[in-house]
């Protein structure tokens, strides 16, 4: 993804509200932002791990 493009993808998010920030994230959860990231790491390695044994099953 080009740089203007990322930049005007931002800029939607912004305008729509749907913006967060990783800092005000991890802020809320009580952890920092390289925590936040690990978890959020982990947190997609299981949600595909179970969506592929959900497919597996049928």
């Amino acid at each position: 993804m080009s740089g203007l493009k990322r930049k005007m993808q931002r800029q939607i998010q912004k305008n729509n509200g749907e913006l967060t920030y990783k800092k005000v994230i991890a802020r809320k959860m009580g952890c920092s932002v390289p925590e936040l990231n690990k978890r959020l790491k982990r947190r997609e390695k299981n949600l595909k791990e179970m969506e592929d044994n959900h497919n597996g099953k049928e």
